[in-house]
């Protein structure tokens, strides 16, 4: 069971309007923006429907009042005539849990991962385990979405959702950006994305994080003050977890200092028990602090009271980031350098007095699990790892192990592009267009494809054949997945064609 919840996990924050939507239209799930604000139609009705069936946490909060939108709902379901209530009341109160909190996450949990309205649908394979039990929601979630009109109750409730949206939008944008800029990172991961939903129909003051494969999402509720640092710190998780898997050799150098976190009292079992996870959230919390603007006396408090409570590489972090910011790499390229760099030694004198805290205050961020990859997206992040420090044969293993652990055509594309990369860096040109074909063939994602018609343009270009590279350039370009780079060196490209032939 704990392999499948590491599966499926996924940091999540939930901010439920987009101000570009239009009142009442639902975009897709194709169409949500990466690292932005999103509507959620699914959302907004599956806590419309706890809240008709007695989910009452929170309603005394002044929060509440502030923008009375989730009393206007409840006042508005309670005068209609709703058949499927006595159903949905019974299905609420078998599936209750004990605390407010965890009734709370799964029903959020099922609104991440079911579909959209009518029909709200479940995948037919697996789910988090949280939603497994609540499979025979989506019958009756569809049957209330219709009889209590919630589509037009959707539309009343978007000026509440605006309003609240605009405290929140400037302020979180702010912490990704400044976030983003320390680590060096323009565009985040191919393929992937962080979500942000805010939803009013549920208890104030909740942050719960997600991360489910390729998508992270955070789902707050009302707050008196935006929730920047909570934000930023699944930000900065969501950046940095895939490097856990791409470095995992260099990471398991330093796991002799995992005995140190189990001997503290407040740190929570996910940490003790994954060395790989514990390191992630040391050098998250080492960010934030490089990042606090208080001064040197309040950083310190921060890596200090991080030490206490069972996080043992924050101060060791700390020390390092600053190597890292006077060199010019992507910390995604300086990563393996900067775990390499801790001194296990040292940090076993310094552990060795630090007072661990016997509890901590209760956090809104409950310790993410670590996502457990399937093999082949696993050995495809330790293939791009062994790259990236240019163990180039090495590399070209691992790669070639992906056909052997799947038949799924996206991850051997991603495969096919990883050797083609290897080819061209040892100037094989002709297995190098043959392989970056493949990529093409394979339909794997599209920012990969785009790049790979950008590379055989290249390559056409050294046989001589401009009408061709012109053709896998303009390829590039009209590829909506593309990155702003492949954009920008295909334009490049089609105007140094240009420039020659005007010559």
């Amino acid at each position: 069971m704990l392999r499948f919840a590491r599966r499926f996990l996924i940091l999540f924050i939930v901010i439920t309007i987009s101000l570009s939507t239009l009142p009442g239209q639902q975009p897709s799930r194709a169409e949500t923006t990466e690292n932005g604000f999103s509507t959620s139609l699914t959302m907004f009705t599956t806590l419309a429907a706890i809240n008709a069936a007695g989910y009452d946490a929170g309603m005394d909060s002044p929060l509440n009042q502030r923008y009375r939108i989730r009393s206007e709902i409840r006042d508005t379901l309670s005068k209609e005539k709703i058949a499927c209530l006595s159903e949905l009341r019974a299905f609420y109160k078998e599936h209750k849990k004990p605390t407010d909190a965890g009734d709370l996450s799964q029903y959020i949990s099922f609104a991440l991962v079911a579909g959209d309205a009518p029909n709200f649908e479940l995948p037919q394979g697996a789910v988090p385990p949280d939603v497994e039990p609540l499979r025979g929601l989506s019958q009756i979630l569809g049957d209330f979405y219709k009889q209590a009109n919630i589509a037009d109750l959707w539309r009343r409730a978007q000026p509440a959702y605006n309003a609240a949206i605009s405290e929140y939008q400037e302020p979180v944008i702010n912490a990704l950006f400044e976030a983003n800029g320390y680590l060096r990172n323009p565009s985040g991961y191919l393929g992937r994305r962080f979500q942000i939903y805010l939803d009013l129909l549920g208890a104030p003051d909740q942050i719960q994080v997600r991360s489910y494969r390729d998508d992270y999402f955070v789902v707050i509720t009302p707050t008196s003050v935006p929730p920047v640092e909570e934000i930023r710190d699944a930000y900065l998780g969501y950046i940095l977890d895939p490097l856990t898997f791409k470095y995992s050799d260099v990471i398991k150098q330093k796991k002799s200092l995992q005995k140190y976190a189990e001997d503290a009292p407040a740190l929570d079992l996910a940490y003790k028990d994954d060395f790989s996870l514990l390191l992630n959230k040391c050098l998250v919390k080492a960010i934030e602090a490089r990042l606090l603007h208080e001064g040197p006396e309040k950083r310190q408090e921060f890596i200090n009271e991080a030490m206490r409570e069972g996080f043992i590489l924050t101060a060791a972090f700390a020390e390092l980031l600053s190597a890292y910011e006077k060199q010019q790499d992507a910390f995604r390229l300086y990563y393996p350098d900067l775990v390499n760099a801790i001194d296990v030694k040292k940090e076993e004198k310094r552990l060795r007095t630090v007072q661990f805290a016997q509890s901590i205050p209760q956090k809104v961020i409950a310790p993410p699990a670590k996502i457990q990859l399937d093999p082949a997206d696993e050995t495809l992040e330790t293939a791009q790892g062994l790259l990236d420090q240019n163990d180039i044969e090495n590399a070209r293993k691992a790669f070639k192990k992906v056909f052997e652990l799947t038949s799924d055509k996206a991850r051997q594309g991603r495969a096919y592009y990883g050797l083609a990369v290897i080819d061209l860096q040892e100037k094989r040109w002709d297995e190098a267009v043959d392989l970056f074909q493949r990529t093409v063939d394979s339909n794997t994602s599209p920012a990969i494809v785009a790049w790979s018609h950008y590379y055989l343009g290249q390559l056409a270009l050294k046989a001589g054949d401009p009408e061709k590279a012109t053709a896998h350039f303009k390829q590039t370009l009209a590829n909506q997945g593309a990155s702003s780079k492949a954009r920008e060196a295909a334009e490049k490209a089609l105007q140094s064609i240009s420039g020659e032939v005007k010559q």
